[in-house]
């Protein structure tokens, strides 16, 4: 999805700033013109017409657009009272809709509640490039469940689960199913990873020690290290071992960080898995200076770099990007120069700004007023627009963008 708010600056609040960015040379890049955006080629109806009677509020999470099987998908969860006293949690009615990509024609809906059954507690949705939806959802009654919606609407099938678990599509298009995890009095965390493919069927499971921190690619990160007590409960080492596992499952490598390096920043991305495998790990170090640890495929540490400790960091897939102070600097693997460098006009958000990868592989960079999209070989313009008139949450892909204005979901083309 290409629009998610965060409340804090990434980073920034955890870490200090403490790195010196590293010299650049300087790319020329003609000022760009900022784009208001033309009005909608189409508006959908309200997301809400099955809005439930005693819902309290209602809500879309994710918009995401899949051209090639002209659909734009649209996540609604609506709040409903909790009625039985059996849990403090909230109850959730989560749908997930189908738009038609050309003519925002609701085309199908499939709701995750069935009459008199239980609601959900908590949800997480995958998109996959051929049109399935998959949906792993804690229900009111204390089951999990994993589900497979295809692109015209239907059940493919549904899994049960042991319990609260992550849901991630690796590399080769499998669903990596990591469970939360239990802790034992030694503070050793059991967890277990699964994975199934497109019909459902089991292809490995492991039970490993750790918690999965970041599973991208064909690499699966886990946290290894025992959790320590404290008054409030149990909490991370700030200097853990990291394991990392492959698609069969097996342990390919481990990393101990030394004593004075903390991996745990804000829940900014700060973990990536390249094209080629190669591991990157943005940590901290004594809360003075930030460095990205960089591990190629077969688990050797190739390098640690300082970047600077407030700044926003995202993949390219070849390589990552680091924003900082209206600066955006492209790096590869292999080289600690600078590819290309570029300054951003327009200030930072002062409720969210962040830098993501779009659905079409571009890199997408929000600011106060206006967002830009960047090629993530050059950081050329692909666009520049008025970010004023969109709201959460919105996905780009092809030059277009899907949002939503109030109840409707939009379609705007961009020039």
């Amino acid at each position: 999805m290409f629009q998610r708010p965060i409340n804090t600056k990434p980073w920034a609040v955890l870490l200090l700033t403490g790195a010196i960015c590293m010299a650049s040379p300087s790319f020329m890049y003609a000022a760009d013109t900022v784009t208001p955006l033309t009005n909608p080629s189409w508006t959908s109806t309200s997301l809400f017409t099955d809005k439930m009677d005693n819902a309290i509020a209602t809500r879309a999470t994710d918009v995401h657009a899949l051209p090639s099987k002209n659909l734009v998908y649209v996540h609604t969860q609506q709040d409903i009272p909790n009625t039985t006293g059996q849990t403090k949690n909230n109850w959730y009615l989560d749908t997930v809709k189908a738009f038609d990509i050309q003519t925002g024609k609701l085309k199908w809906q499939y709701t995750l509640h069935e009459s008199a059954g239980p609601y959900t507690l908590n949800t997480d949705m995958i998109y996959s490039s051929y049109g399935t939806v998959y949906v792993y959802a804690a229900y009111s009654d204390g089951t999990y469940k994993l589900h497979s919606i295809n692109s015209a609407g239907k059940l493919n099938w549904v899994k049960t689960l042991t319990g609260a678990s992550s849901i991630t599509m690796l590399k080769d298009s499998s669903l990596l199913v990591a469970s939360q995890g239990t802790v034992n009095t030694k503070g050793v965390v059991k967890s277990t990873i699964s994975r199934y493919d497109s019909m459902g069927t089991l292809l490995n499971t492991k039970n490993i020690q750790g918690t999965v921190l970041k599973a991208e690619g064909d690499r699966i990160i886990v946290t290894a290290s025992n959790l320590l007590k404290n008054q409030n409960g149990w909490e991370a080492v700030p200097n853990p071992k990291v394991d990392v596992y492959g698609l069969a499952l097996t342990k390919l490598y481990s990393y101990q960080f030394p004593a004075n390096i903390n991996i745990y920043g804000d829940g900014s991305d700060s973990m990536f898995v390249l094209k080629d495998s190669t591991v990157l790990i943005r940590t901290n170090i004594d809360r003075t200076k930030n460095k990205m640890f960089a591990f190629n495929a077969k688990g050797k540490l190739m390098w640690g770099r300082n970047i600077p400790g407030g700044s926003l960091t995202q993949s390219t897939g070849t390589g990552y990007v680091v924003y900082d102070k209206q600066m955006m600097k492209l790096y590869n693997t292999t080289s600690s120069k600078v590819i290309a460098s570029r300054e951003l006009e327009g200030e930072p958000s002062a409720d969210y700004t962040w830098v993501q990868k779009t659905s079409d592989g571009n890199l997408a960079v929000n600011l106060d007023d206006r967002t830009y999209i960047l090629y993530p070989t050059n950081l050329s313009t692909v666009h520049v627009f008025k970010n004023n008139a969109l709201s959460a949450p919105n996905d780009y892909v092809n030059h277009t963008i899907y949002s939503l204005d109030q109840d409707m979901l939009t379609k705007i083309v961009l020039k």
